[in-house]
C-alpha cells in the first residue's frame, strides 16, 4: 500500500513516510491512501467475534505493507497498547432504549481521541527508534485532542509535544488534563483565540518546511492519516457487534468537528462495511451548509458551545472527504480547496455531492443538546456528554428508519459537569477528575497581541535543544 496527497502532487509515499509526514503534504494536501481494499461478505463477516485491539491489528495490515510492518510486528506493537484503559473491552456497545450507542471513551482521559492516539503514538515511536530520530508532535486541540496527544507521549523517549488550546473554551476538565501534566517533553500553551486561529497558526508552522524539517515535526491531530486508519475500527467494531452476520445496513450518527471519524467512517464504506452515515454537527455548522447547499463557506465567527469539540469552522478533513467522493482526483480537490484558502468559500462540483450515497448530516443547537441530555437521563438514566447528545439528538428524530442505529458516544459525560448541570443530570465522582484540581499547573499564555507562531517555534527550539 502506498500513499499520496489529496491534491495530487505527492504520490508513492510508504506508511512511515504517511506516518512521518509534518502535518500536511508537501503540496498541501492531506496524506490518504492511494487505494481503498474492498473487503468481500466472508471478510467482514470475519471480523465478528474479534476484540477491539483485534480488530485494529486486522484492518491495519490491508494498508501497511509486510516490508515495513510484519502481521507479528503489527501484533508486537499493540500488544499492550490499551492496558490503561478503564475497561477490558476497551470499547463498549450498550442499549439506550432502541438504540445502540458505542462508548468510546473508556480511555485514560476519557474520549474516544484517546483509542487511535494510543496506537498513532506507538506506532510513531517505532518508526523513529528505527531510524534513531526524535520528533515533536505539535497538536492544536478544541477539546479533548491535547489531553489524549500528551498521554500518548508521555514516556515515549523520542517525543515531545507542544499543545495549543483555546483559552476559556475548553471544559475546566479538558483543560486540567492538560495543564498539570508535569513532564519536560510537553509544553501547553493557552491562546487568546479560537481553534481555527489556532489551526492557521499549526499551517504556518508545518508548511515551514525547513523548520519542520529540522525538528522532525509531527502531527498527532487527525490531520495524521494514522488517525484515521485506525478510527475505522470503530466502525467495523461497532457494526459486527450489532451485525455480526453482516446481513443488515446499519447507520452510525457520529458526533462531527474536524470529520476525522466521519472520514474513517467513509473508508469503511468504501472498503465494503454496509453502514450509512450521518455527520452530527452543533451551530458551527460549516459541513452540513455544505451538504445542504453545495457550498462551502465561513460562518461570521466560531459559536462557544457546550459541544467544544466541535467548536470548528473549518474542518480540515472535508478535504479528504472530497477526495474519497470525488474518487481520487487530485486536481479537484487542489481546484476546490485552492479557492476556499483564498476567498473563504467555494462551489463544491454538483456531480461529486450527487454521487454521495452514504454521507448526511444533521444540526442540533444548544437547546437542543441540552434537552436531549435531560430526556435520555430521565427516561433511560443514562448519561450523555454533549457531544454524543448532538447524535443522539439526531438519531432520536431519524428513529423510524428500518436500520439498525448506532450513536457514537464520544468523551464521558463527567467531563463536561456544566453542561450536566445545565440538563438536571447528575453525575458520579469520578477520582481520576476530582483530583486533577489538586495538582499544580504548567501553562504558557499566548495573549492575542502575541506572535503565536514565533512563541511556537521558540518553544519547539527549546525542546529541541533539552534533548538533544
Amino acid at each position: 500500500m502506498k500513499f499520496c496527497s489529496t491534491r495530487g502532487g505527492v504520490k508513492g509515499l510508504s506508511f512511515q513516510e504517511a506516518l512521518l509526514c509534518p502535518g500536511y503534504a508537501s503540496d498541501g494536501g492531506l496524506v490518504v491512501p492511494e487505494a481503498i481494499p474492498r473487503l468481500s461478505v466472508d471478510d467482514i463477516r470475519s471480523f465478528a467475534g474479534l476484540t477491539y485491539p483485534e480488530v485494529v491489528e486486522k484492518l491495519l495490515g490491508y494498508f501497511v505493507s509486510v516490508d515495513e510492518l510484519s502481521p507479528t510486528e503489527i501484533h508486537g506493537l499493540l500488544d499492550g497498547c490499551f492496558e490503561r484503559f478503564r475497561r477490558p473491552e476497551v470499547a463498549v456497545m450498550t442499549e439506550v432504549g432502541t438504540i445502540h450507542v458505542l462508548e468510546l471513551w473508556h480511555g485514560p482521559t476519557g474520549s474516544f481521541k484517546d483509542l487511535a492516539l494510543t496506537v498513532t503514538s506507538c506506532l510513531v515511536n517505532y518508526f523513529l527508534q528505527k531510524e534513531n530520530k526524535r520528533g515533536t508532535v505539535l497538536v492544536g486541540t478544541s477539546g479533548d485532542t491535547g489531553s489524549s496527544a500528551i498521554q500518548g507521549t508521555v514516556g515515549k523517549e523520542r517525543l515531545s509535544a507542544v499543545v495549543l488550546y483555546p483559552l476559556g473554551r475548553v471544559t475546566r476538565v479538558q483543560e486540567l488534563q492538560m495543564t498539570t501534566v508535569d513532564s519536560p517533553n510537553i509544553v501547553v500553551c493557552a491562546a487568546e483565540g479560537t481553534s481555527d486561529e489556532i489551526d492557521t497558526v499549526l499551517r504556518n508552522v508545518f508548511t515551514d518546511a525547513e523548520f519542520a524539517s529540522k525538528h522532525m515535526l509531527l502531527s498527532f491531530n487527525s490531520i495524521n492519516v494514522a488517525r484515521v486508519l485506525v478510527q475505522i475500527a470503530h466502525f467495523f467494531y461497532g457494526y459486527l457487534k450489532v451485525c455480526p452476520r453482516a446481513d443488515q445496513e446499519a447507520v452510525f450518527y457520529v458526533p462531527s468537528g474536524a470529520l476525522g471519524n466521519i472520514a474513517a467512517g467513509y473508508v469503511a464504506c468504501c472498503m465494503g462495511l454496509p453502514v450509512k452515515l450521518v455527520a452530527c454537527v452543533n451551530e458551527n455548522d460549516v459541513f452540513h451548509r455544505t451538504l445542504v447547499t453545495g457550498e462551502l463557506s465561513l460562518s461570521k465567527e466560531v459559536i462557544h458551545t457546550y459541544s467544544s469539540a466541535m467548536d470548528i469552522q473549518v474542518p480540515y478533513n472535508f478535504e479528504r472527504l472530497l477526495f474519497f467522493m470525488s474518487h481520487g482526483k487530485g486536481e479537484v480537490v487542489r481546484g476546490v480547496m485552492e479557492t476556499f484558502e483564498r476567498v473563504g468559500s467555494c462551489i463544491i462540483p454538483h456531480d461529486i455531492l450527487e454521487g454521495n450515497m452514504v454521507l448526511s448530516s444533521t444540526r442540533a443547537d444548544t437547546e437542543e443538546t441540552l434537552a436531549t441530555m435531560r430526556r435520555v437521563w430521565t427516561e433511560h438514566r443514562y448519561a450523555l456528554c454533549p457531544h454524543t447528545a448532538v447524535a443522539m439528538n439526531a438519531a432520536a428524530l431519524s428513529h423510524s428508519h428500518p436500520a439498525v442505529t448506532v450513536v457514537v458516544a464520544t468523551a464521558t459525560p463527567t467531563k463536561f459537569g456544566n453542561a450536566s448541570e445545565m440538563a438536571d443530570v447528575p453525575l458520579p465522582n469520578d477520582p481520576a477528575i476530582s483530583e486533577l484540581f489538586s495538582r499544580p499547573e504548567r501553562v504558557l499564555l499566548l495573549k492575542k497581541e502575541d506572535d503565536w507562531v514565533q512563541a511556537v517555534k521558540l518553544n519547539i527550539d527549546e525542546l529541541t535543544k533539552l534533548h538533544k
